[in-house]
C-alpha cells in the first residue's frame, strides 16, 4: 500500500500526550484546505510494522468528532468510522475538500497539505485560500446567468490543444536577489497558486528540492541531457518510497519551464505519453 501522500496519512495512535491527537486535527484542517483526503488511526505509515489498532473505537470516534467540531473553524463535516483490519479496529476519517476556506485550528493556525506532510500556510497560500472561497461564490453566480453562444452553421470551430503544466509538484517561476539573499516565487502545481519571497532556508521540503535543482541547472538548459518528446522532456526520474517521481521540462518558444517533484497522479495528456503511462488512465 502507498504510504502518506497529499490525500492520505496514518497515525499509530491518538494520545493527547506527545501531541498525537493534535497532529490528527492539524491533518484534518490541512486536507480540508487542500484537496480533501483520508486519515487512518491505528495504522503506522510503515506498512511493514504491525497493525496496532484502537482499543475503544466507539469512544475514540466520539472524541475525534468532538475535537474536530470544537477546534476547527469554520465547521467541516467529516465522516469518522471504524473498520476491522487483520483483527484490529482501525478508525477512518474522511475529510472533504472544504467549500469555505481557509479552515483554522483554534481560530489562528491554518494548515495545508504538501505531498505527504502537513505544515502551516504561508501568507500567499492564505490569500489563495481566501480567494478560493470567494471564487466558489462568484463562479456559482456566473453559472446562473452565463449564456454559451452557438457557432453559425457554416462557421468552423478550431480548437487549439495546449499542454498544461503537470498537476502535482512545484515550479520555480522567478528569482530576485535582495541584500545578498535570493527570493523565489514558487508555483504550487496542485492548485496553480504562487507563493512569493521563498528562500532556501524557509522553503518546505518539496520547494527546497525544487529550488536546489533549479539553481543547479546551467544557464543554457539545452546543455542538459533531456529525453524530449516534441516540446516536453524528462530532466530526472527517481523513486520516493514506492512512488515514481519526475522532474519535467516544457519548451515554450525560446523559453523553458521546469517542474519538480511531479508524481504519477499529476501527469496528464502528453505528459503521460512522455513518461510511459499512456493508456493507463
Amino acid at each position: 500500500e502507498e504510504g502518506s501522500n497529499i490525500i492520505q496519512d496514518f497515525h499509530a495512535n491518538m494520545t493527547i500526550r506527545g501531541g498525537k491527537l493534535y497532529a490528527i486535527i492539524a491533518d484534518v484542517c490541512a486536507l480540508a484546505n487542500t484537496n480533501g483526503g483520508t486519515l487512518y488511526v491505528g495504522l503506522d505509515n510503515d506498512a511493514l510494522k504491525p497493525i496496532l489498532g484502537v482499543n475503544n473505537p466507539g469512544q475514540s470516534i466520539t472524541q475525534l468528532e468532538k475535537e474536530i467540531s470544537n477546534r476547527i473553524s469554520p465547521p467541516i463535516t467529516c465522516t469518522v468510522d471504524a473498520h476491522i483490519t487483520s483483527g484490529k479496529n482501525v478508525i477512518r476519517i474522511l475529510v472533504p475538500r472544504g467549500e469555505d476556506p481557509p479552515y483554522a485550528v483554534d481560530d489562528n493556525k491554518i494548515y495545508v497539505r504538501e505531498e505527504g506532510e502537513t505544515g502551516l500556510a504561508v501568507r500567499d497560500e492564505i490569500v489563495g485560500l481566501v480567494n478560493r472561497g470567494r471564487g466558489a461564490i462568484v463562479v456559482a453566480e456566473q453559472q446562473r446567468v452565463s449564456l454559451v453562444p452557438k457557432p453559425e452553421p457554416d462557421q468552423k470551430v478550431v480548437k487549439k490543444v495546449a499542454t498544461h503544466p503537470p498537476r502535482t509538484g512545484a515550479e520555480i517561476v522567478s528569482v530576485v536577489e535582495r541584500n545578498g539573499v535570493k527570493y523565489y516565487t514558487v508555483r504550487d502545481l496542485r492548485n496553480g497558486n504562487t507563493v512569493k519571497n521563498v528562500t532556501e532556508k524557509s522553503a518546505r521540503r518539496l520547494w527546497h528540492y525544487a529550488i536546489t535543482h533549479f539553481v543547479g541547472l546551467p544557464s543554457d538548459i539545452q546543455k542538459v541531457k533531456i529525453d524530449w518528446q516534441k516540446n516536453l522532456g524528462i530532466l530526472r526520474k527517481y523513486k520516493q518510497g514506492k512512488r515514481q517521481v519526475y522532474d519535467l521540462v516544457q519548451r515554450e518558444g525560446k523559453k523553458f519551464r521546469t517542474y519538480y517533484g511531479v508524481t504519477e497522479d499529476g501527469v496528464h495528456g502528453g505528459w503521460r505519453q512522455l513518461v510511459g503511462l499512456e493508456g493507463e488512465e
